[in-house]
Formats: structure tokens, sequence, C-alpha cells
């Protein structure tokens, strides 16, 4: 008697599926990647600390690493997905894995990449791989892009481990090599099939990871206001009125980021060079946003100026305008090289660079930290309106097509009843 439950054949998923929305296995998933975006915001909290600007490029490598594992997982996800017993002992897997890198992010700013996440990569590989397998035993159509993935996913997990053991002199060097091969992979194997993915799923997909990574912002901010009650010579006013700021403009970031209709874009703009634009174009939008996380930390510090004396008021907000001037610039690049209907980018951009700049200056010039702030929340916001405005004039032409659409046809109607009758 077979007590094994049987397994379902995998499929390709349905890219035009209606209401498809991320499932409760992804968002468990995603907890993961809590743990390793805080450690990475924090490994570049202390470097910043201590003025070690190198610290933004140890940065940008823990945040790779991270960031390539949970995308490799989200595509598969999108495109396939069978939900059964194997998929998710697979994905469990997949989990220890994940946790086991963001155990290399803990201790990458002092070590690098050790062999806990190489072997985290190791295990979540060889069970990507399984599932590839099935897709290319199952999938008709989908054999090139399944043994390509699975040839090149094994490919580069052997060259991760020989990495382990060159020499030190040429790590360094071949980090960077591997990493271009790891950008480069993806592509090559989805040019077999690239179009195997749901639009509005893989557009929520990312903006629940722009939570996750808002999320140390928010951090950011409970660290403040925790700060400030531990500290007796703190007022309340500064309780209020820095912790509210900061409060906004996370939650202005959220709102400028949300006002892109990433989904209609996909699904209305679509086009094969979208898994490199969209999903490479948000690494840029995911770091300079946990780093933003990371500043928000340092203003903490130098208001309350007790971790390090050096962390002055001006520091601390040269670095989080700069953090916030990234986000900006990646988000409107790639909102505009999305969709070239964006008619707003520029002028938006340029506002808001501006206000950026005289926010700076006024804390250099020894306004408060806190005004400094409130001042520059009026950059995404700025930026907000300027999209909204644009989300409206395409609502307006989708509108108008829409009904020119339906007006033709209506009219072919009305012609094809003419024939009709005339020709009885």
């Amino acid at each position: 008697m077979n007590t094994i439950p049987a397994l379902n054949k995998i499929s390709a998923r349905d890219s035009n599926e209606p209401y498809r929305a991320s499932t409760t296995l992804e968002l468990l998933f995603d907890l993961v990647y809590v743990i390793a975006v805080s450690a990475a915001a924090s490994g570049l909290h202390h470097r910043l600390l201590e003025h070690d600007f190198l610290g933004f490029l140890t940065f940008i490598i823990a945040f790779f690493i991270l960031w390539n594992a949970w995308t490799s997982f989200t595509w598969f996800a999108s495109g396939y997905d069978p939900d059964d017993w194997y998929y998710r002992l697979s994905v469990l897997l997949q989990m220890f894995g994940s946790l086991m890198i963001a155990a290399n992010i803990n201790q990458f700013f002092e070590q690098g990449l050790t062999w806990i996440g190489v072997t985290g990569y190791g295990i979540m590989r060889l069970a990507s791989c399984s599932q590839w397998w099935r897709v290319y035993q199952q999938v008709e159509g989908h054999k090139r892009v399944a043994g390509r993935s699975i040839i090149g996913l094994l490919t580069l997990q052997s060259v991760w481990i020989l990495w382990l053991f060159l020499p030190a002199s040429i790590q360094t060097p071949a980090l960077f090599l591997f990493i271009a091969a790891e950008l480069l992979m993806p592509i090559w194997a989805r040019a077999a099939q690239n179009i195997n993915w749901h639009p509005h799923h893989m557009a929520e997909r990312y903006g629940l990871l722009t939570i996750i990574v808002l999320g140390e912002g928010v951090l950011g901010v409970s660290n403040s206001i925790r700060t400030f009650l531990v500290n007796s010579e703190s007022a309340a006013s500064a309780i209020i009125l820095l912790g509210s700021s900061l409060v906004a403009l996370v939650f202005a970031l959220w709102w400028l980021y949300f006002t892109i209709p990433f989904g209609t874009i996909l699904d209305n703009e679509r086009r094969r060079y979208d898994l490199f634009l969209f999903g490479y174009g948000h690494f840029f939008v995911f770091a300079t946003l946990a780093a933003l996380g990371s500043a928000l930390n340092l203003v903490t510090d130098a208001w309350a100026n007790t971790l390090n004396s050096t962390v002055t008021q001006p520091y601390a907000m040269g670095l989080l305008m700069i953090m916030l001037f990234g986000f900006l610039v990646t988000l409107t690049l790639l909102r505009a090289l999305m969709c070239r209907k964006s008619s707003h980018n520029m002028t938006a951009l340029i506002l808001a660079t501006f206000i950026i700049l005289l926010s700076y200056i006024t804390v250099a010039q020894g306004l408060s930290i806190t005004y400094g702030i409130w001042l520059s929340l009026l950059a995404p916001i700025i930026m907000t309106w300027y999209f909204h405005q644009d989300n409206k004039q395409w609502q307006a032409m989708a509108s108008l097509s829409s009904n020119l659409i339906l007006h033709d046809n209506n009219d072919l109607q009305k012609n094809s009843s003419l024939h009709y009758h005339n020709f009885f």
C-alpha cells in the first residue's frame, strides 16, 4: 500500500491568471530575508560610525548575495509552483540555505564570504535544480530553459566552491567576476523561454520585499525613540519632532514606491528584457532603501551623541540625503525605462534634488537635523504628486483607447448586421 501522497504534475503557470497573489509559503520564505537585510544594514551602520566608506562596497556585495538568492526562488515560483509536498519540502531546504546565507551576512563585514554562505547557496541550488528537473521532464516546450538553468546553477555552485580554495590575493577580483556570471546566467537561461512569469504576481513579490527593506527604516525609527527614552536628557519634543519626522520619511518613501503601478506596466509593456530591467533594476532600489535604514540609525547617533562623538548632525544628514537621493534616482530611472509614457520624471527629479541639497545645507549651516529631515520630506512628496499626474494621464489614455475599440467593434457589428439584411 502506497502511503506517500502523489506528486502533482508540474506545469507552467498561466501568465494571465486572474487574481494571482503571493502564497503563504512565499511570505514565510520572505521572513528569512528580514534577518538578512537587517544584518546587512547593521554592518553598514557600524562601518559608517567609523567613517569607513569602503563599507559601502562591502554592503553592496553582501546585499547582492542575499538579493540574488531571493530572486532565484521568486522567479521560479511565479512561473511554476505546483504546491505539492515535494515542492514544499524543496522550499524548506531553500529556507534553510537562506538562513545560512543570512548567518554569513552577519559576519560578512569582518570575514567576508565564508564556507557557511557558499554551503547555504549549495543547499538552495540543489533544491532548485530538483524543481527545474521536474520542469525538464514534464513541461512541454520548457526543456531548454530548464536544462540551461540546471547547468548554470550547478556550474556556478562548483565555481563558488573552488573560490573558497583560491589564494587570498586573487579572491577579490575573482569575486567580482563570479558576480557578473551570476547576473548573466539567468539571462542566458531564460533567453530560451522568458515569458513564463506573472506580471502582477512579480510586482507584488517585489513590492513585498520593498516593505521588508522599508522595515529596516522602521527599526531605525524605533531605535531612535528607545534611545531618547533611555537618555534622561532628551526632551519630550525630541521624541515627538525627530521621531515623527523619521516615520514620515519612511511613510513618504512607501507612498512614492507604490504610486508606480508596476504590475500594470509589466502587463501592458511586457518585453523580453523585463527580467533584466525590472528584476535587476530593483536591486538598486532595495539596496538604497536598506542603506537609508542604516543612515536613520546615524541620525539617532548624531542626536544622542553617545556612541561616537565624530558622528555629527551634518555628517548624519549628508549620508541620509545621499541614500535618499540614490533611492529617488534609481526609482525614477526604473520607471522611465519601463514605461515610455512617463512624462514628468525629469521635472520631479530636479525639484527633489534641489530640496535634498537645500535640506543638507540648512543642517550644515547649524539648523537642527529635525527640521532638515522635515524639509527633505518635500522631495518624495513632490515626486509622488508628479507620478500621480502621470498615472491619471495613463488611465485617461487607457480609457479612451478602450472606448475607441468598443466603438469600432460596435460599428463592425452594425455593418455586419446591415450586410446580412441586404444580402437577404
